[in-house]
């Protein structure tokens, strides 16, 4: 996590050479009428924090303020606007008694920057996130820690409402995804479910990981929705398309199949393809790594290719494209959905983590 820490005093000095002792990778900003007692290589501003807020408030993943919480607070105000983009706020006191996670605590990390910032300085961790407090489940933190997207964020809010409020809440998770032990939270009323239809006997609100978006849910119930990215596209195409021609492509096939684009993990194709201009930039746009496979790795999957092309093979010199890539990059011999050609363009999609690929 790239971090500042901000003083405007001599014992804020002092807390900031603590700090970048046990967290060196720190940018330090201190106001410069303390040059002589800062080391050199701190950046000094003139102690207007406003103006360095303006240059540095973005680029930084986590900030550190060594000084009272009501400057930061009316400091801050005009930066922060949401909490999935917002960095870390993390407020010390000058004596470095209290660590106190001013913004962004789960999200953004500054729960856990506080917790590592008092263990280092010997100072209390002021921690305030309902959920953390009350020691149950924090919806959005799971989604961060599993690298899930949380799909309807404005019931985010309720979901843990229900949770701090120690109502029944039920979660379901699809085999795929690797939920961490929640056995001990049942006291918390917090049970996992094995399946969806069970989200109805006396819940009050449910979490849903799941890739596929045509699960029934019970009428007026909010059911956060986490997307886990287990989901693998093979990508086959014709010379020169477009990234939109890709997009529409992959948009129907997931519209028709109940699946949601936000489980998308990585695309795939076969080596040829790596350097087409459309795909790389479909990847691009949608920040989604694009992997690919060799000619030889392929066809090592030719008899287990579920719909071979003589077409294909007769061009390329392979079985298949959009099939073969997906279950090389997904690591599984199953295929979620089997290739579907879209005018230009052919897509495949296999779960990751569903079996291991017998090579």
């Amino acid at each position: 996590m790239t971090q500042s820490a901000i003083t405007l005093t001599r014992q804020g000095v002092e807390v900031c050479r603590r700090i970048e002792a046990a967290f060196p990778e720190t940018v330090v900003f201190v106001a410069d009428k303390y040059d002589a007692q800062a080391p050199t290589h701190w950046r000094r501003f003139d102690g207007k924090l406003r103006p360095l807020l303006d240059e540095i408030f973005g680029r930084f993943e986590a900030h550190i303020f060594v000084m009272a919480t009501g400057i930061v607070v009316r400091v801050i105000a005009p930066y922060v606007s949401d909490k999935r983009l917002d960095p870390a706020v993390v407020v010390i006191d000058v004596t470095a008694r209290f660590a106190v996670s001013l913004c962004s605590g789960h999200l953004g990390g500054a729960n856990a920057l506080a917790r590592s910032l008092a263990q280092a300085l010997g100072a209390t961790p002021v921690i305030t996130t309902g959920t953390d407090v009350n020691e149950t489940l924090s919806p959005d933190l799971l989604a961060k820690e599993l690298g899930a997207e949380i799909e309807n964020w404005q019931t985010l809010k309720v979901v843990s409402g229900a949770l701090v409020d120690g109502e029944p809440v039920a979660v379901f998770a699809e085999p795929s995804v690797k939920l961490p032990d929640l056995t001990p939270l049942a006291e918390k009323k917090v049970r996992v479910v094995e399946s969806p239809e069970a989200f109805a006997e006396g819940f009050r609100a449910a979490i849903l990981l799941s890739h596929r978006t045509d699960i029934a849910l019970p009428a007026g119930m909010p059911v956060l929705l986490i997307r886990p990215r287990d989901l693998v596209v093979g990508i086959g195409c014709d010379r020169g398309v477009a990234a939109d021609e890709i997009e529409a492509a992959i948009a129907r096939v997931f519209a028709a199949r109940g699946l949601s684009r936000l489980s998308i993990r990585q695309l795939a194709t076969y080596a040829l393809k790596k350097d087409e201009p459309g795909l790389v930039e479909f990847a691009a746009r949608n920040r989604l790594e694009l992997a690919w496979f060799e000619k030889d790795e392929i066809n090592r999957l030719a008899e287990r290719i579920p719909n071979p092309s003589k077409t294909v093979m007769s061009y390329v010199g392979v079985a298949g494209v959009a099939e073969p890539a997906a279950m090389l990059a997904a690591g599984t011999d199953r295929l979620l959905v089997e290739k579907v050609k879209c005018e230009r363009v052919t897509v495949a999609v296999a779960l990751a983590g569903a079996e291991e690929l017998k090579r």
